[in-house]
C-alpha cells in the first residue's frame, strides 16, 4: 500500500459520488462501502490522510484578509548563477542533493500532534502570509501525519503545467502567476488545480537531507524530484541537469533551473547564510526571471562627461533577492526602442534582473499615438528636457551609427563634477577610502570642492565637516587621512585611469605606463600616434590627444607619484612567470586585489578565481583559516603563502 494507490482509491470514490449526484450511479453502495472502508484501513496503516479524502469532513474557511506571520525559521533565498561552471564548482565541494528549482510559490507547513496547523507563504524571508485555509483544500497535502512532534515542511505551491494549459493560461501569464494568486484568494476555492512538493524537513531527524527527503514521502507528501551528485564520481552535470529537466516534463512541474544542496545537514548548517540566502545551497538559473510593473516617470543619470542616461522608474518589484523599481535604458535610441517613442505614466512594463544582478526592462506596452490621446494618458518626453543637475538645456547628439544621446549642455555641471571626483576617488582610480558618492555630492553643496584638486584643500574644511550631520570626527579624519595616502602614494597608472578620460581605464593605462615611467613623459608624447602601442586604436588616441588635461596638471603638482620598478622587471622572472596563483582574504600590503593581480601579470605569472590541481600557489595572509580555499588548496597539497612571501618570491 501507498500514497499512490490511496489517490486511485480516493479518486474513484470522489468520481463516484459526483455520477451519483447526477442520477446515474456507476457502483452499487455495496461497492462504493467496500472502497471507502478499504481507503479508510489504508489511512490507518499508513498514518496520514488527504483532504479530499471522503474519509474527512471537509469544512471550507473564508478569511477576511490575509494575515501575516512571523517565520519560525529563516526562509531565506539561494544564491544563483546562469553559468553551468561556476555552478559546478559548487558541487566539489561536497556530495550534493540536485533537486528541480520548481517556479511556484513557497510555502511553508507546520503539524502539531500529527495534523496540519497552518501553512505561511515565504514573504521576505521572516514574515509571511497565513494561507492556512488554502492550504487545507490542497488534495496531495495531508491533514495528518503519523508523527506527534512538530515537523515544519518547507516546499513549493504550484499550478502543474498541464493544467495550466487546460483550464488558465488563457488568464494567466504562467503557472507561477495563476499559483501566486489563487492561494491568496480569501475564499478558499477546492477545485483550484493546485498541488504542493516538498523539499525540506527543517530540523528533520534524518543526517542526510536525502534521508529527509524520504521520510517525507512516507509521509505522503509529494518530494521534489531529485538526484544525488558527487563530483568525484564522474558524472557528467549537462547529462544530470538534462535527466532532471526531462523528469520535470514527465510530472508537468513548471521550473526554471536546478538547485544544488549539500546533502549533509551539519556540514551545509556549519556554512551558514549571509542576510539574503544560505550557504549551503546554491541556484543554477536557466534565464532570467521576468516582471510585470508600471512606469511611473524617466530619470535621468549624468556621467562625467555629461551624458544623461535615461533610467526607467517604475513600480516596485519584488524578485525574491532584492526590490527594484529603477532600470537604465542607456540611450535616448534603446529608450526609444523598448518604450516606444510615446512612453507615459502607467505604461505596462515587462522587467528582469539581467544575468540575476542588474535591473532591465525587457519590453513594454505597446499602443498608437491615437490611441494614447483617447485614454488622456500623461506623456514622457525628453524634448526640452533640462539637466536635473544644474536645470541646463540639453542637446541630443546622433553618432555615425545612429544612437541618440542625451547632453547636459553645461560645461560646469555640478553632476558631471560629482561623477568625475567619484570616479578619480573609485578603485579604477586612486581607491580613496570612505569618500563615497553622497559624500562627494555634500562637498560639491556645500561648495567646499569645485575641481579634483579641492579634495587636497578639505583639510581647511575639518572643522566644520566634523559639526554636519552624519559626519563626526573619526569618519572625517579617516577620509582626509586616506586622501594623504593617496596623495603620498600615487602610481601613475591609477593616476591616468582615474582621470576619467574617455576609453581609457585601466587596462589602457597599464600599457601607456608600460612605455612612460612619469607623467611629464606622458604628456609629452600627448599628441602623437597612439596606435602605434598593441591595444590601443584610433579612437582611444584621439579621446587621449583631445582631452583637456588643465586640472590633471594641477593635480600632478600636488600628488607625489611613486614609480615602482614593475614595469621595468622582466617578465621572465622564474619563481612567477607561468606559474598560476589564486588570491583571498584581506590584503596588508598591496591595496587591493587588482593591485596584486597587476603585479603577478606583469612578472608573467596568472591569477585565477579558484583553486584546481593546476594552481601552483594560493596567497592569503591567514594560511590558517578554514576557508574553502585554503581547504582546497590543502587537499590538492597546494603552498598556502602570505604577502610577504610573496614578495619574497619575486624578488
Amino acid at each position: 500500500m501507498n500514497k499512490d494507490t490511496m489517490r486511485e482509491l480516493i479518486d474513484k470514490l470522489n468520481n463516484a459520488t459526483k455520477i451519483y449526484d447526477l442520477g446515474t450511479p456507476i457502483m452499487s453502495d455495496k461497492e462504493w462501502d467496500d472502497l471507502y472502508f478499504e481507503l479508510a484501513e489504508q489511512e490507518k496503516e499508513l498514518g496520514y490522510a488527504y483532504p479530499d479524502s471522503p474519509t474527512q469532513e471537509v469544512v471550507f474557511s473564508s478569511v477576511s484578509k490575509l494575515s501575516k506571520k512571523t517565520h519560525d525559521h529563516p526562509m531565506l533565498s539561494l544564491d544563483k548563477t546562469k553559468d553551468i561552471t561556476v555552478f559546478g564548482a559548487f558541487l566539489e565541494k561536497a556530495p550534493c542533493i540536485l533537486m528541480l528549482k520548481i517556479d511556484g510559490l513557497t510555502t511553508s507547513l507546520t503539524y502539531e500532534n500529527g495534523e496540519l496547523i497552518s501553512a505561511e507563504t515565504r514573504g521576505n524571508g521572516l514574515v509571511g502570509e497565513d494561507i492556512t485555509h488554502n492550504a487545507k483544500i490542497i488534495k496531495n497535502i495531508p491533514h495528518t501525519i503519523p508523527i506527534k512532534e512538530k515537523v515544519v515542511i518547507d516546499g513549493e505551491i504550484i499550478c502543474d503545467t498541464e493544467t495550466f494549459e487546460k483550464r488558465f493560461k488563457d488568464i494567466y501569464k504562467n503557472p507561477r502567476n495563476y499559483a501566486a494568486g489563487a492561494i491568496r484568494r480569501l475564499d478558499p476555492d477546492p477545485d483550484n488545480g493546485l498541488s504542493f512538493v516538498a523539499w525540506d524537513w527543517i530540523d528533520g531527524p534524518g543526517t542526510t537531507l536525502g534521508e529527509n527527503l524520504i521520510k517525507l514521502d512516507s509521509f505522503g507528501f509529494d518530494i521534489v524530484l531529485h538526484l544525488f551528485f558527487y563530483a568525484d564520481a564522474g558524472l557528467d552535470l549537462s547529462h544530470v541537469i538534462t535527466l532532471l529537466t526531462n523528469m520535470a516534463d514527465e510530472f508537468h512541474y513548471p521550473i526554471d533551473g536546478i538547485v544544488a544542496k549539500y546533502d549533509d545537514i551539519k556540514y551545509y548548517q556549519s556554512l551558514g547564510a549571509t542576510d539574503h540566502h544560505f550557504k549551503g545551497g546554491f541556484a543554477y538559473k536557466f534565464y532570467d526571471e521576468e516582471y510585470e510593473t508600471t512606469l511611473k516617470y524617466i530619470d535621468y543619470d549624468v556621467s562625467r562627461t555629461g551624458i544623461l542616461t535615461p533610467v526607467a522608474v517604475f513600480d516596485p518589484v519584488d524578485t525574491g533577492d532584492s526590490i527594484i523599481e529603477r532600470a537604465s535604458l542607456h540611450n535616448i535610441s534603446i529608450m526609444e526602442e523598448v518604450l516606444g517613442k510615446n512612453p507615459y505614466v502607467g505604461q505596462k512594463l515587462v522587467v528582469c534582473k539581467q544575468n540575476m544582478i542588474i535591473p532591465q526592462v525587457v519590453r513594454a506596452e505597446q499602443k498608437t499615438y491615437e490611441e494614447l490621446e483617447k485614454e488622456n494618458v500623461l506623456f514622457i518626453t525628453f524634448k526640452n528636457t533640462v539637466c536635473p543637475i544644474c536645470g541646463h538645456s540639453t542637446k541630443i547628439a546622433t553618432s555615425d551609427s545612429g544612437v541618440k544621446t542625451l547632453y547636459c549642455s553645461n560645461d560646469n555641471c555640478p553632476g558631471k563634477l560629482a561623477q568625475q571626483i567619484d570616479h578619480y576617488c573609485s578603485k579604477k582610480g586612486l581607491d580613496i577610502k570612505g569618500i563615497s558618492r553622497a559624500t562627494i555630492e555634500k562637498l560639491i553643496d556645500w561648495g567646499w570642492i569645485n575641481s579634483i584638486s579641492d579634495i587636497y584643500k578639505l583639510h581647511s574644511h575639518q572643522m566644520e565637516w566634523m559639526d554636519q550631520p552624519g559626519f563626526g570626527k573619526a569618519s572625517v579624519f579617516k577620509i582626509l587621512d586616506a586622501i594623504d595616502n593617496s596623495k603620498e602614494n600615487t602610481e601613475l597608472t591609477y593616476f591616468i585611469s582615474g582621470l576619467g578620460i574617455p576609453l581609457v581605464g585601466g587596462t589602457i593605462a597599464k600599457i601607456i605606463c608600460n612605455y612612460y615611467d612619469t607623467w611629464d613623459d606622458f604628456r609629452a608624447a600627448v599628441g602623437g600616434d597612439w596606435t602605434v602601442f598593441e591595444g590601443i586604436g584610433p579612437e582611444i588616441s584621439k579621446a587621449i590627444n583631445s582631452f583637456d588635461f588643465t586640472e590633471a596638471d594641477k593635480i600632478a603638482n600636488i600628488v607625489n607619484f611613486i614609480y615602482s620598478d614593475k614595469n621595468i622587471i622582466s617578465n621572465d622572472n622564474n619563481n612567477i612567470s607561468n606559474k598560476i596563483f589564486c588570491v583571498t582574504g584581506k590584503l596588508k600590503t598591496f591595496r587591493n586585489r587588482d593591485e596584486i593581480k597587476k603585479d603577478i601579470e606583469s612578472l608573467g605569472g596568472k591569477v585565477t578565481d579558484s583553486i584546481s590541481a593546476k594552481t601552483n600557489y594560493l596567497i592569503n595572509n591567514d594560511i590558517e583559516s578554514t576557508s574553502s580555499k585554503n581547504k582546497k588548496a590543502k587537499e590538492l597539497g597546494i603552498p598556502i603563502i602570505s604577502e610577504e612571501e610573496y614578495i619574497k618570491l619575486r624578488s
